[in-house]
């Protein structure tokens, strides 16, 4: 046994012992050839025997384990074997040392959350996948043999069975052979380990009680039933997915043949559940997994920039075929087909399709959440249905259906887990048209020669006709009554008993039902289509001839010609009639009174039109939250001419002619809703935007105050209450106004990224970035919180930091760009981006390109101005200032840089200060205008009206070092020298990090003659920044 201090084969000095066990000892010790002596791990095998054919073994074994090792050690997490020797008859194992912290400690300190559950598993995989196909099996995972590496945060699989099991070699005298014990630890050794016949499975056996023990931090062993070896109720202990659940479960079967037999197996299985927590398409943040197959997985996510639509569901279809044949079907059905899904959505029980996007190879579609539960589950929680509940299900889906055909769909998947209970109102809503499934079928790899392949339905639920590829109308009513013999009996289509004769579902016994449903039924789900009901609207005049047969207490059968929001009104009309006096009307009395409140219906909308106005209305907004407001733009107007005084109509065109930059007419459209309902807080914060964009913030503040005073709980009115407030310079009231929104929605990134520019504005660097960062996780693909945070970095003089993350925030808007190539405000912020990254010529290219899109875009001309001024370009810059200005005169930026322009670049100081006068006419309150003008004044030689126009700066602002610097020239320019020392030294106590400061006080200390004042002052701007050449010139001034 090696001693501290004592060298193995003349280099590896042993430094301490870090473990033992029944048959090695492990020490950490360096390499005292190599260069800064690194460390290692020894590793001491503890043989116990004297035979020498036995060492002679032992030894043969050892070499060639190692040289397994050795080419394990190629992963680069798993430790490289940088030696292996026997000196003095010890055999030792010398590896790289892995500086981090066992698993076990990691776990003891704190469980895991299910997704770093998720990501772990995904680790330990990838490393076991490259071990069994070395042929090689560990035998000993758990947690003190997996460590979380320090430098990159990966875990890193050590101590590998084969090497340990050398040490217990023995002879069996009676069978004449070697033998070992089993090596492994008890509670992660699956049953054919300990009975000596590890398999590849074993390892994964012990891996999912890896990790069940980071979940719950407890031992294997506690939680183990002594007889059958199976874990007990450990989902008990821990918060956990029935998907994780059910992998986990799944790795720890002590039945071999139940278990995953291979990583790839459990990788499949995990590899959804990899989405959670990811961003797709720029917007939608995956929360949950809820189920799905290979190619097909469903996800539960937050809509991060329209918040109105969160949750949502999120169906991602898997390409998985090389083959390019199948893809120009899936264009068509992914854009045209998918367009009439995005119509059937109109129908109140049918999820709206609300977006749907390409990503890397992979397909999208986002839908409504319903909140409810699946027919299935309720199936299961009352083991049958009643007859009616089944009768009242029967009409609602059929109704849909009727639907549906008016629009040439037939759903191909109808089954009890694709109806859900609405919990708002109970009623039952159709989801996951098969349509959705034909494109996962056709992105599937398709080199399988079986046709069923390709079809779409599910089996038990599909009549003859659809399973031979030929769907029909009816073969949605064969999946329908099949979905009803389902609820009456409890028992699936795969598990009835069938006619040998007629091949027909025999499900009659022990459920009590009337005849006359048992035979609609029995038609519904008759094999030979030309004997099944051939359209839902027949099934429904069906149970409308049999309804004094049924038990149910409310029935009405609906033209089904009519439109939904008439039916829709009729029934809700129909509902207030006396339950117990309508059990005994005859249905023909009913359908006369339907038929009466349809006509009566009719003849309102024909007198005053309020139900269709609202439905084309509807259509308006989904095409605005689409980002498509020149199609909905028409649509509002079509309200609008069968409406007038459509409220909902004025408010989707103000939307609209927001979303399209045409602020005017914008305002004149939230007016008109704001006349008609002076109490709507939807337009009163629409005109708030608008008065923002024209930059009119004062008007925008009082225009969001009064849209919180109707809805004091609004996040994204009060947001936008913050931004308006921070460019009046108040950002101690934004931030408040800020905090106060992230109340009520602690994750709204929005809220979180302009906060996080109030504490800018309140030189709060540190926190900003912080409150930024929080921002960006949430939403990581957007470019402006990339823009915002590069912005802090710069603040907080980070420069290279900030560079970085501007050019993500290129990156950002080019992506953005592939999707929203004509977007004129994503090319005019990429400009803004690109001379942050002193790329002013790129930055032109894409002004240009915002201008050519909309030849009148205020931003795209104020940026270009912005753009060519730094570069000398005057005349074009004041060109281009002029033509921001045509477009909207009132723009108090304009008119300041445009004072700037002419100041600065062409000298012409009267000009300038005219133009300043124009901004200050505007926006009284706006100091920067106030101190610009100073220093034109100044630069006149008008030093006392400078001074008076800094003072006017400095009342509004008191923390603006250039006011105070400013002021400072002026006054020494009059020789009032204490004056204007006490300004220069207010503006370096505000703004020490500002080179220009120290400058201007030094040039003033040196026309006193305080030269070594003077020279100090130089010294501090050159030191700020050694390359500011007047400082340099300065100081050699002095010397």
């Amino acid at each position: 046994m090696p001693e501290l201090g004592e060298i193995i084969d003349g280099r590896y000095k042993i430094l301490q012992e870090l473990g033992s066990g029944g048959f090695s000892k492990t020490y950490l010790a360096k390499d005292t050839e190599l260069p800064n002596q690194p460390l290692c791990v020894v590793k001491q095998l503890q043989l116990r025997f004297n035979s020498a054919s036995l060492w002679q073994n032992a030894k043969e074994r050892f070499s060639l384990e190692a040289q397994v090792l050795q080419r394990l050690g190629n992963h680069d997490r798993i430790p490289q074997v940088l030696a292996y020797l026997e000196e003095d008859g010890e055999f030792y194992l010398i590896q790289e040392y892995i500086d981090g912290e066992e698993f076990r400690i990691e776990v003891g300190r704190q469980t895991l959350e299910e997704l770093q559950v998720i990501y772990f598993l995904k680790e330990v995989l990838e490393i076991l996948a490259f071990v069994h196909q070395q042929g090689v099996i560990h035998r000993d995972i758990k947690p003190s043999n997996l460590i979380r590496r320090r430098r990159d945060n990966k875990i890193v699989l050590i101590d590998f069975g084969a090497v340990k099991e050398i040490g217990t070699l023995s002879f069996d005298a009676h069978k004449q052979s070697m033998i070992t014990k089993v090596i492994g630890t008890p509670g992660y050794m699956p049953p054919e380990q300990q009975n000596g016949k590890p398999v590849y499975s074993s390892d994964i056996y012990a891996l999912g009680k890896t990790a069940i023990y980071a979940l719950t931090a407890r031992s294997p062993l506690e939680l183990e039933d002594v007889q059958s070896g199976a874990l007990k109720d450990w989902e008990r202990l821990t918060r956990v997915s029935p998907h994780l659940a059910a992998i986990l479960n799944k790795m720890i079967r002590p039945n071999l043949k139940e278990r995953y037999h291979s990583v790839a197996e459990v990788l499949q299985d995990l590899q959804p559940l990899l989405k959670i927590g990811q961003t797709v398409g720029g917007r939608y943040k995956i929360s949950r997994y809820l189920g799905g197959e290979i190619g097909s997985h469903t996800y539960l996510a937050e809509n991060l920039v329209r918040h109105y639509q969160s949750p949502c569901i999120l169906k991602q279809l898997q390409s998985q075929t090389s083959d390019p044949s199948p893809l120009k079907d899936v264009e068509r059905l992914f854009g045209d087909d998918l367009a009439v899904l995005e119509e059937l959505g109109n129908h109140p029980q049918i999820p709206h399709l609300w977006d749907r996007f390409e990503e890397g190879q992979d397909y999208y579609i986002v839908r409504e959440f319903i909140d409810g539960e699946a027919l299935s589950q309720e199936i299961q929680r009352n083991q049958h249905l009643s007859e009616e509940t089944v009768v009242d299900l029967l009409y609602q889906v059929l109704e849909i259906l009727a639907f549906v055909r008016q629009q040439g769909i037939v759903h191909r998947n109808i089954k009890p887990s694709n109806l859900i209970r609405r919990r708002q109102d109970n009623k039952i809503v159709l989801t996951d048209f098969g349509l959705i499934k034909e494109i996962a079928k056709l992105l599937s790899d398709r080199s399988s020669s079986d046709s069923s392949d390709r079809i779409v339905g599910t089996k038990g639920y599909m009549p003859p006709e659809q399973m031979a590829g030929r769907p029909t109308y009816s073969s949605d009513i064969y999946a329908l009554g099949m979905t009803a013999i389902q609820s009456l009996t409890g028992t699936s289509p795969e598990q009835l008993q069938t006619d040998p004769k007629t091949g027909e579902a025999i499900w009659h016994e022990n459920v009590q039902i009337s005849q006359k449903l048992a035979k609609i039924i029995d038609k519904m789900v008759k094999l030979d289509v030309n004997k099944r009901y051939s359209s839902a609207s027949k099934v429904l005049n069906a149970l409308g001839e049999s309804s004094r047969f049924f038990t149910t207490a409310e029935r009405t059968s609906l033209p089904t010609s009519t439109s939904r929001s008439r039916r829709g009104t009729a029934a809700d009309l129909a509902t207030r009639f006396d339950r117990g006096r309508r059990r005994f009307l005859n249905l023909w009395y009913i359908l006369v009174i339907v038929a009466g409140m349809g006509f009566l219906l009719g003849v309102i909308e024909i007198v005053r039109p309020t139900v269709r106005p609202m439905l084309i209305a509807h259509q308006g907004d989904r095409l605005v939250q689409q980002e498509k407001p020149e199609a909905a733009l028409p649509i509002f107007q079509q309200v609008l001419d069968i409406s007038p005084n459509n409220l909902q109509g004025w408010e989707g065109r103000g939307d609209a002619l927001f979303a399209l930059e045409r602020y005017q007419e914008a305002l004149a459209a939230y007016d008109k809703a704001i006349e008609l309902q002076p109490r709507d807080a939807r337009a009163w914060k629409g005109r708030g935007d608008v008065l923002y964009r024209l930059e009119r913030y004062e008007a925008a503040l009082s225009a969001y105050n009064k849209s919180l005073s109707l809805k004091p709980r609004d996040p994204e009115a009060l947001n936008r209450k913050g931004r308006a407030l921070y460019k009046l310079e108040r950002p101690q009231e934004a931030l408040a106004i800020q905090e106060e929104a992230l109340r009520i929605r602690p994750n709204y990134a929005e809220a979180l990224s302009d906060k996080g520019i109030a504490l800018i504005g309140l030189r709060r660097y540190e926190e900003a970035l912080g409150v930024l960062n929080k921002a960006q996780e949430i939403k990581p693909l957007d470019p402006k919180f990339w823009q915002n945070k590069a912005l802090a970095l710069q603040y907080l003089g980070r420069r290279k930091e900030a560079l970085d993350v501007y050019k993500e925030a290129l990156a950002a808007y080019d992506k953005d760009l592939e999707r929203k190539p004509n977007n004129v405000t994503v090319w005019v912020d990429r400009g803004n981006v690109l001379i942050k990254l002193q790329r002013p010529e790129d930055a032109l290219a894409s002004y240009e390109k915002a201008l050519k899109i909309k030849p009148d875009s205020y931003l795209a001309w104020l940026s270009k101005g912005n753009a060519l001024f730094p570069l000398g370009r005057y005349d074009e810059a004041l060109t281009a200032f002029d033509k921001a200005l045509e477009i909207r005169p009132e723009s108090y930026l304009t008119w300041h840089n445009r004072g700037s322009l002419l100041r600065d670049g062409k000298r012409d100081f009267a000009g300038a200060i005219a133009s300043y006068d124009r901004a200050i006419a505007i926006a009284p309150n706006f100091y920067h205008a106030w101190r610009d003008r100073g220093l034109a004044l100044s630069q006149a030689n008008r030093h006392k009206d400078a001074i008076a126009s800094f003072d006017r700066a400095l009342q509004i602002e008191p923390s603006d070092h250039q006011s105070w610097s400013g002021r400072g020239i002026a006054l020494s320019s009059l020789n009032r020298r204490a004056e204007a020392l006490a300004s220069f030294n207010k503006a370096v106590g505000l703004q020490p990090s500002d080179p220009f400061v120290w400058m201007n006080r030094g040039l003033a200390l040196e026309q006193w003659g305080r030269f070594q004042e003077a020279r100090d002052s130089y010294m501090k701007a050159r030191d700020l920044d050694p390359r500011f050449q007047p400082a340099i010139n300065a100081l050699e001034r002095l010397q």
